[in-house]
């Protein structure tokens, strides 16, 4: 029997939440949808995810600011910042933030995959 990972995607675009939530789900997931930064930050303190999907870019909040709540509060929960942007984002920044990876747009299942299995195994 496969091991079922807690997802948590934060995000207001609904449409990429469904496209997140359907590659996910593929891998054997479970995952819990959160439209606001506010209602991320709650579903986090009331269950235990496995990891945290949240745009760089989310309505209340910016996601490298979720990153920084998760990493002083949740010691073990993988944080992905999903995101269109093209240029390079610095690794060591991302790492003072928690960030342990970026995932991004269109998002693509063989990257979702790839990422999911490198830091969760």
């Amino acid at each position: 029997m496969a091991i079922i990972f807690q997802m948590l995607v934060i995000d207001d675009d609904a449409d990429l939440c469904e496209t997140l939530r359907k590659n996910l789900v593929r891998l054997g997931c479970e995952v819990t949808i959160a439209d606001t930064a506010e209602s991320g930050l709650e579903q986090l303190k009331s269950a235990k995810f496995d990891a945290v999907f949240a745009a760089l870019c989310v309505r209340d909040m910016g996601g490298r600011s979720i990153a920084r709540w998760v990493k002083d509060r949740l010691n073990g929960t993988k944080f992905f910042i999903v995101t269109s942007w093209k240029g390079d984002l610095e690794p060591n920044l991302l790492k003072l933030d928690g960030i342990h990876d970026v995932i991004h747009k269109p998002i693509n299942f063989s990257e979702v995959r790839d990422k999911v299995l490198e830091h969760l195994g």
